[in-house]
Parts: structure tokens; sequence; C-alpha cells
């Protein structure tokens, strides 16, 4: 694995044991318009005022740091790093710019998009969860996994893709800056029924984040419905394994379901140090 690959993330080689080394590339010009964009960037808005700056200097001074692409065909390239400056190229109109070609795998595409555009800390708080929970997907990984190629603390992480269990409204408010991560949390710790009133209420009234905070307890009071119990599941070996897999993912943990008669049981979560333990319970609090 190349040094440059080190460098990106601790851990990474979770993501791709099998990589090889990159055949050595060079800097080359490329038509724009035959470089389409990484199908993995997890980036989906951008600063336009700091995109007009940027395409002013490149103007002014041309594009000093080439792109990174990798080559599909002749005329084919795909983008690996540098979609921002990809884009105020194109503001600028330029036709040709330098690039860098690389040898990627798939693998290698999706983390050092990810990695890029997390560790450059101007995705939205949306767009940095949607990229964590793009690793996970695609390689099965748990939330220690993730923050370890991303050299962040594992809350931090799962903190993260709380928010990803918010309503698209929601969400939205976020991505346009009408509410903060802080102010989503404290949406969190509310009944799921109440969250889309409080969000409203947390842009129409201005809370700061820790009035937020004060003001949730409320919405949580009681409603006087009386909710029916479940009834009871069939527990199929796939159906456990499904809520085992559910229950790993959010806590980050390797976790057990042991069946007994009636369709009762209990879960394990395994842990091999009181750190761990320290970090599970954490979870389970940020979960609840």
């Amino acid at each position: 694995m190349s040094s440059k690959m080190s460098r990106l993330g601790r851990g990474i080689e979770v993501l791709i044991p099998d990589v090889e080394e990159p055949v050595p590339g060079g800097v080359t010009t490329v038509d724009v318009s035959y470089i389409k964009a990484n199908k993995y960037q997890p980036r989906k808005k951008f600063d336009q005022e700091k995109l007009q700056e940027l395409s002013e200097s490149i103007k002014e001074n041309g594009l000093i740091q080439p792109i990174v692409v990798c080559q599909n065909s002749d005329t084919d390239y795909e983008l690996i790093a540098g979609e921002r400056r990809l884009e105020a190229c194109k503001m600028a109109g330029l036709t040709t710019i330098p690039v860098y070609i690389r040898a990627v795998t798939e693998k290698e595409r999706l983390v050092l998009a990810i990695i890029e555009n997390v560790q450059r800390e101007d995705l939205t708080p949306i767009e940095e969860a949607r990229a964590y929970q793009q690793l996970i997907d695609e390689f099965s990984l748990t939330h220690l996994d993730v923050a370890k190629i991303m050299s962040k603390d594992r809350a931090t992480v799962t903190n993260a893709l709380r928010l990803l269990k918010l309503s698209e409204g929601i969400q939205a408010m976020i991505e346009n800056k009408e509410i903060s991560s802080g102010h989503a949390r404290a949406i969190l710790s509310v009944s799921e029924e109440k969250q889309e009133e409080f969000a409203r209420d947390i842009v129409t009234k201005q809370y700061t984040v820790r009035k937020a905070e004060e003001e949730a307890p409320a919405y949580n009071a009681e409603t006087g419905k009386v909710k029916k119990p479940p009834k009871s599941k069939i527990l199929e070996p796939k159906y456990i394994r499904d809520i085992e897999n559910n229950i790993s993912g959010m806590i980050g943990y390797p976790v057990k379901i042991k069946e007994k008669k009636n369709g009762a049981g209990e879960i394990v979560i395994a842990f091999q140090s009181a750190d761990e333990l320290d970090l599970i319970a954490t979870s389970l609090k940020d979960n609840k």
C-alpha cells in the first residue's frame, strides 16, 4: 500500500487489504468534458461564494494543483479527488485542465472520495453522516471501524450517524443550516411523533442549542395514548441475524441473540476491556 494511502486514515487496511500498489502515473492535460463525477462523491452542495473565489483565482493563476482521476478508456476519465477544483475550472471557462492519472480499484475510489471530503471539513453534517453510512454499507464495518479509518472518536461517528434517523424534512433543515447538529441531538431526544414540531419551534423561536436541550423534555410529555403490546414474532434464523446486525451497527460492537423457548431469549454484547464496556454503555445511551 502506498505511503499516501497510509496517511489518509489509520486502519484503512480494514477496507482495502487487497489493494495493489498503483501503477506510477504522471500529470497530463485532459478535456474537461471527458471527466465524469465520482459516483461515490458524498458532497452534494458547494459554497458558491467560495467556489467563485476559487474560480477567479484559477482565471488569474491557472490550476496549480492538478485533480486526480482514473482512466476508463482513451477519452473517459472518472474523478477521484478534486471535485471542487473541477467545478471551479468549469466556472472559469477552462476547456482543458491538468490531471494526475492514477490506477485505482473500486474500493480505493470510494475510500479516497469519502476521506478527502470528510477531512476537508466542508461537508454538511448530513453529507458526512451519509459518507460514514456508505462505508458501513459497502464494507460491513462497525462504527468503531469507521472511527479508526477516519481518525475520529467512535462516539463522534455514532452521533453523526444518528442524524440519519431524523425525517427528510429535518435533515433538510440541517443541510440548509436552519438548525445545527447540536439542535439535531436535542431533537433526537424527543419522541418521533413530536420531532417535526420541535424542529419548527427551534427555527421560529430561534432557540439556542442549550435552550433546545432545556425545552426537549416538555415535548416528551405523555399524550394519554396507550400503546398496544406488539404481537409475538416467530424468531426465524434470518430474522435473528438481521436484528443482530442492526444492533451491532448501532453500537459498533458484535452482538449475539440467544433464543429460548416461546420466543424468549437474551442479547449478548461481547467486549474485551473495561474501556470497551464504557464505550458500549455510552453507545446504548446515545441510541436510547
